[in-house]
């Protein structure tokens, strides 16, 4: 170890750049394969993982297969009761997102709330810390609640002395809940880890309607079993079979042309067989590959532009009686001090730049890096740097004859420079490329049109705000000179909608499941600016509690279904509100939810004049400089609920696309890192071929060669290299760009120009680099070089 520190400053070896090269790359390539293997390792960290499946619910509507992962509330237990192959079952749903849980003394907490039943810790072995689970989540209005969110509540105290104590949904005096228990909080990388305060599924009563038993509709649970061992999926369908035929009205279904089953699969593999994740993790992986071998192949460039310099000490050895074996060994031994070293100082990269990683990998460090298949991965990483960073040098130190070294070896190896730059150009052009698609796609889904105008326009939570607060800040709100106009709504179309059935008066067949935007209120539509392509919107008359608006989607397909000329005077039946409503107006399709995860169902929108009906209020600015002192007035009105706030619209839409915004983040670090070690390459490379043809320059100049001439030299033979090597890093990024984007509705073209662009880019900093690299040879002294001749 002596003898290599001694070397890392000898002459013309550039091992600092070839160590810090190699810390850059092997520090971001770790993140990257930390972050793909954190994606793989979703919910396979129990010890009966493999034993563990979801509940499914198959439904065949027109010869179409659906399948979903939410079911009806008896689903789950039945399981339980007809199939004795099932060791346990559970059953979760959610009721409230990011709300307010409110200590006695007025301590507020966002967090989430789910009703669970009392099985869920005979299904899912985390650890309980305090209180008896099942007693706990069988007794009405008591609650558990996970260790980090006691810290929070606790302050300086026990986190576990809140065991016992009232806490409140939303507000000091609302909806109450005893903490009976403490659990360990669930880790990251699991479809559970949104559980927050786990509500008693028996108070299911006082926050929504009791769907517990209920066998058709109101999909909105989440169900789990346990098998016993040696048990497949296949072995429980006889008892599927038979529960189906018990509980599910058959005729009716047959009637309605609806075939629904139940089925289950593994929990392990839910998020890592999902389309998006598995094409991210290969993304990821990519990635990581190419900026580890961008650094790799920087240092064998570096290492073979040395050769000439080392051949000699190699000789030296042999001559002493080293064997090829004991050059190998000394080659390796150089390798894996400098990959110790790279290794040190791309920890402290990681430690410098943790926050940054960590809000672009959504995960902890320590988390990705502790996962035992991340630890075996980068061990393997590390090992495979290290043996080609070892072998490679050592074959070509080994294949130098003695006789050859002594006589001032001047082999230059460049047909393997050449081709090491020629991958470090293309990698940089396939990073480059692919950051280029990310961000313009990024773009677009920020600025895209949803169909409606969200300029001007921000919206508000107002569940959990009382009757008459809601009715006083509606009024005192629409007072504002700031306000253009002000509508209230159940539904918030930046998120995916509940479903319902559509059904035709006198009619038992069913026609689709519906996106269910539920109630509007007034000037919807014209707060909105949805434009209403047929009939009208709803007026505040009686019958207009009897009518219904549908999209342009909506009436689009009762013409294929039903035959229908339009839809305007027509009557459904949905399956969330009693009798026949006639349709009054059609609207013009908006997008509901994001470009990522798009609702696509035809919709449909009820009228309500009650402010208890509605979720959110939506109001169009004049101007967004008056959006502080509406909250402000909000506050006033809504006092007990110090959290209210309007959120401008476009803020709601940049959050949808925080994923690719991290994703596109990660690119450029990555494309950013990837061209500056390949130009460090070039640089490498140019020094060597300088120094080499520094006669042939100077006899150049004497014949009367200009600099423009010298110039042209070195561009001539570098654009021979980068020019193929940059059709196939664009060639990489337009593949690997097709496949990211086909998790998006709406795509960002995938112009030639585009690419044509990116190609020129990465063209001109290269010939940048080498008329600045070459410049100083090119008008230096031609007698300088000769002189010693």
């Amino acid at each position: 170890m002596m003898n290599i520190t001694k070397t890392l400053n000898n002459r013309g070896q550039h091992n600092w750049i070839k160590i810090l090269c190699l810390a850059v790359g092997l520090a971001t390539g770790i993140v990257l394969i930390g972050k793909a293997g954190f994606e793989q390792s979703w919910d396979s960290f129990f010890p009966s993982s493999d034993r563990i499946f979801i509940v499914y619910e198959d439904v065949i509507r027109d010869g179409e297969y659906q399948h979903y992962s939410q079911t009806p509330g008896a689903v789950a237990p039945a399981f339980k009761r007809y199939c004795p192959q099932v060791e346990a079952a559970t059953r979760y749903t959610s009721f409230a997102w990011d709300m307010p849980i409110v200590t006695d003394d007025d301590k507020r907490v966002r967090t989430n709330f789910f009703l669970v039943d009392s099985c869920f810790f005979d299904v899912f072995p985390f650890r309980v810390l305090a209180g008896n689970a099942r007693i706990i989540l069988s007794k009405e209005n008591s609650c558990m609640i996970p260790f980090s969110l006691a810290e929070k509540l606790a302050g300086s105290t026990n986190p576990l002395e809140i065991v016992g104590k009232q806490v409140f949904y939303n507000k000091r005096g609302g909806l109450a809940f005893t903490v009976g228990g403490v659990y360990e909080d669930i880790p990251l990388n699991s479809r559970l880890h949104g559980i927050q305060v786990m509500v008693s599924m028996p108070t299911i009563t006082q926050i929504t309607w009791d769907g517990r038993e209920n066998w058709l509709g109101n999909d909105r649970y989440f169900g789990y079993v346990r098998l016993a061992e040696d048990i497949t999926p296949d072995d429980l369908k006889p008892q599927i079979e038979k529960m189906k035929k018990e509980n599910l009205p058959q005729e009716e279904l047959k009637k309605a042309g609806v075939d629904i089953g139940f089925s289950v699969g593994p929990l392990s593999e839910h998020h890592t067989n999902d389309d998006a994740t598995r094409r991210m993790t290969w993304i990821l992986s990519i990635l990581a590959a190419v900026l580890i071998g961008c650094a790799v192949m920087n240092y064998l460039l570096l290492v073979i532009g040395g050769v000439s310099r080392r051949a000699r000490e190699m000789a030296v050895h042999k001559c002493y009686g080293a064997e090829d074996r004991h050059i190998y060994l000394k080659v390796i031994a150089e390798s894996l001090g400098h990959l110790l070293l790279a290794l040190a100082f791309a920890v402290l990269l990681l430690v410098a730049f943790k926050d940054t990683i960590e809000e672009l990998v959504g995960a902890p460090l320590l988390v990705l890096l502790q996962l035992d298949n991340n630890v075996l991965m980068i061990s393997f990483t590390c090992l495979m740097v290290l043996v080609v960073t070892g072998l490679v040098p050592g074959w070509i130190y080994t294949h130098i004859p003695v006789t050859a070294a002594f006589k001032n070896y001047s082999h230059t190896h460049r047909l393997w420079k050449l081709l090491l730059l020629g991958l470090q150009f293309a990698s940089a052009t396939f990073l480059i490329v692919l950051l280029m698609v990310v961000g313009r796609q990024y773009k677009l889904m920020v600025n895209d049109n949803p169909g409606y105008d969200y300029t001007n326009l921000g919206m508000v939570d107002i569940d959990g705000v009382s009757k008459e607060q809601r009715q006083l800040a509606y009024d005192e709100l629409s007072k504002l000179s700031s306000v253009e106009s002000i509508t209230m709504s159940y539904v918030n179309l930046t998120q995916y909608q509940s479903g319902d059935n559509i059904y035709l008066p006198g009619d038992d067949r069913e026609y689709m499941n519906i996106s269910d935007w539920y109630y509007v209120g007034d000037h919807f539509f014209d707060v909105m600016r949805i434009p209403v392509i047929a009939g009208r919107t709803f007026t505040e008359q009686t019958d207009t509690l009897r009518e219904v608006m549908v999209s342009r989607k909506f009436e689009e397909k009762m013409k294929q279904l039903a035959g229908w000329d339009q839809a305007v005077g027509k009557q459904i039946i949905c399956t969330s509100f009693d009798g026949p409503h006639t349709i009054v107006g059609v609207f013009e399709n908006v997008r509901v939810g994001s470009i990522s995860d798009q609702d696509t169902r035809p919709s449909v929108c009820f009228y309500s004049r009650h402010p208890n009906q509605m979720h959110h209020f939506t109001i169009r600015f004049r101007s967004m400089n008056g959006l502080e002192a509406a909250n402000k007035k909000l506050r006033e009105i809504v006092t007990d609920n110090p959290d209210i706030e309007i959120v401008p619209y476009n803020q709601m839409i940049t959050s949808l696309y925080t994923d690719a915004h991290r994703f596109r983040s990660t690119v450029m670090i990555g494309g950013f890192v990837a061209l500056v070690i390949a130009l460090i390459g070039l640089i490498g490379y140019l020094t060597g071929e300088m120094v080499r043809r520094q006669k042939e320059i100077a006899i150049r100049k004497v014949n009367g060669a200009t600099i423009i001439d010298v110039l042209q030299l070195f561009i001539r033979d570098v654009l021979r290299l980068a020019l193929p090597a940059v059709v196939v890093g664009v060639v990489g990024g337009w593949h690997v760009s097709r496949l990211w984007l086909e998790q998006f509705s709406e795509k960002t073209e995938l112009s030639p120009v585009l690419f044509s662009l990116c190609a020129l880019a990465v063209v001109v900093v290269i010939l940048s680099v080498v008329s600045l690299g070459c410049y100083r040879v090119a008008s230096s002294n031609p007698v300088d070089y000769l002189k010693n001749e």
